[in-house]
């Protein structure tokens, strides 16, 4: 092959990855080693035969049966059968029905009854309503309760209506005429006369209360129910007159039997099974520096030197080429099939056009190969230099630079390194960061639990609230509110425990340049978090509503003491059923 095309196709192997700085670096090569090297591909294909026989089971419905010809399964010769070859072999199984093999009996699946019970109403057809236990003509009307009456609409149950005339309110405005004086500069004395004010007073209709009585129900916020009638119960829509009928029988009680589907007899007959197989199985005669990257690669091939295909292959295959011949000679001893006939044998001859190459770039020696327009390298300056920034990617994750690793690995990832190991490591330094982000954030809470709790509780405990009535709430003579530093301060930590594990699991895209940074990323991240946490708390003190906290820790209390009620009762009441 020529040098300039060699250096051409180089160059094309190197742009199809970016990130690496060998690009076109086959214009700067130095062409050690170019031969043609001619790859053989032998290949036998072998298609054979196996069979088998069973009984095969069927559900009867009277057609006739031919005289018996085979007694039992022992007396049946599989191969005793001519069958057909199919034109379009394909991996397959087939199965042939031998007549003068078919027995009748009785179906052992339902006694020869054609059905059975039914699993799901045990033969009952149909069971009690769930709805209204049977009794379908009392059952409790679901829109009242069974009360009969159902709440107003228009006064919501309430009986009263606010008042249209003063809205609700109890007072109206009307124009009252009053007398008015002032004093006359000009005159130099009073004057007066009668003007039109507005006035404020209760309201006449609903005497100042803001509603009146409802009109629909007179009062009483309650009407009779539209669905019942009043009477409190209705016909259950469930059910047919207490029951339900079985959705699995049909109300019939009997299913088809599944064996027999309802025939009550099956018939038993003798069947072949013929199972198809192909395999191919290859071999390479080429140049011992090309036969690793022949087997390794699907190669274009370019022509084909011999075929041949018998019912079965013998004797010298391709005696034309001494090497191929031996190799089809092996590959047909391999394909003798351990159970079975051959039908088919195929022997095979390509060829695969091959350069082998060998260059030297900056002192290193490189092998690379092409066939059919394409360069394959076999350790390249690209693969060399991906190697290497796994290499030291490896190293800073164990030196403790995972931030800086990740950088160098998604470098090395576009370069084309193997994609298997790429991932990998990124994990490892994945984890590792997360770990130490998660050890920081560990640390701070330690370092809050220990140290900010107690000034918390002191400085609660000092703490003189400027709002007039915090000053009562906080008066360490009431026993309630003697409680409240220690309830803040309870507070405080388990809502600083909720943060702490919040923050740690938190991830960011953001890259740093030093591993310890996620560490301080994590403490500061949460220190600060949890003295935010803390403002939050002074500024309810200051404003006066430090017993609101510990109104919540008496709220959760009393949950956490319900929550342990019922428990106990469920506990009582299982230990009852069983007694």
């Amino acid at each position: 092959m020529k040098e300039s095309e060699v250096r051409r196709l180089i160059n094309e192997y190197s742009r199809k990855t970016s990130a690496h700085p060998f690009k076109d670096y086959g214009n700067d090569v130095k062409i050690l080693v170019n031969d043609d090297c001619l790859v053989q591909k032998c290949s036998v294909q072998t298609q054979y035969e196996n069979r088998g026989k069973e009984m095969l089971r069927r559900p009867y419905s009277g057609w006739p049966i031919a005289p018996k010809k085979y007694p039992t399964l022992d007396s049946v010769d599989p191969w005793s059968f001519r069958m057909k070859i199919p034109d379009n072999f394909t991996n397959k199984n087939t199965v042939y029905e031998l007549e003068g093999s078919a027995s009748v009996s009785e179906c052992d699946g339902c006694d020869g009854e054609g059905h059975n019970t039914c699993y799901t109403c045990h033969g009952k057809g149909k069971d009690v309503c769930p709805t209204c236990h049977g009794d379908y003509n009392n059952l409790r009307c679901p829109s009242c309760g069974g009360s009969g009456k159902t709440d107003c609409p228009s006064c919501g149950g309430t009986g009263y209506i606010p008042c249209s005339h003063c809205k609700g309110s109890g007072t109206i405005t009307i124009q009252v005429s009053k007398y008015k004086t002032h004093w006359d500069y000009i005159q130099k004395r009073q004057v007066g006369g009668y003007e039109q004010v507005e006035e404020i007073t209760t309201c006449n209709y609903c005497h100042g209360y803001g509603e009146v009585k409802c009109r629909s129900c007179n009062g009483k916020g309650k009407e009779s129910c539209n669905r019942c009638k009043g009477f409190g119960k209705i016909t259950c829509t469930n059910c047919t007159k207490g029951y339900i009928i079985c959705k699995t029988c049909g109300g019939d009680g009997k299913l088809v039997c599944s064996v027999c589907e309802g025939e009550g007899r099956n018939e038993f007959r003798y069947v072949v099974q013929r199972f198809l197989n192909q395999e191919t199985l290859v071999s390479y005669i080429c140049d011992p520096r090309v036969r690793e990257f022949a087997q390794s690669y699907d190669l274009t091939l370019s022509g084909t030197d011999y075929r041949v295909r018998k019912n079965s292959l013998d004797g010298d295959l391709y005696p034309e080429n001494v090497r191929c011949s031996s190799a089809l000679s092996k590959l047909l001893r391999k394909a003798e099939p351990e159970k079975g006939i051959i039908l088919f044998q195929e022997a095979a001859v390509e060829r695969a056009e091959t350069t082998y190459i060998e260059y030297e770039l900056n002192g290193e020696t490189y092998v690379g190969y092409i066939c059919a327009g394409t360069f394959y390298a076999d350790g390249s300056p690209i693969e060399k230099w991906s190697a290497g920034l796994l290499e030291s990617a490896e190293k800073k994750i164990k030196r403790g630079n995972s931030a800086e690793s990740i950088k160098i690995l998604e470098t090395a990832k576009k370069a084309g390194a193997d994609s298997f190991t790429v991932e990998t490591l990124l994990d490892r330094a994945r984890t590792k960061l997360w770990n130490l982000k998660d050890a920081g954030t560990g640390v701070a809470f330690w370092l809050v639990a220990l140290f900010v709790s107690p000034f918390i509780f002191n400085f609660y405990h000092k703490l003189n609230p400027v709002a007039p009535w915090a000053i009562v709430t906080n008066n360490p003579d009431w026993t309630f509110t003697k409680m409240v530093p220690i309830t803040q301060t309870l507070i405080f930590l388990f809502l600083a425990v909720i943060l702490r594990f919040y923050l740690s699991t938190i991830t960011s895209s953001k890259d740093y340049s030093s591993i310890w940074i996620y560490f301080a990323r994590g403490f500061f991240g949460y220190l600060l978090a949890a003295l935010g946490l803390l403002a939050a708390f002074l500024l309810i003190n200051y404003l006066g509503l430090s017993i609101l906290t510990s109104f919540v820790l008496g709220i959760v209390l009393y949950i956490i003491i319900l929550c342990i009620g019922i428990v106990e009762l469920i506990i009582h009441w299982i230990v009852q059923m069983f007694r």
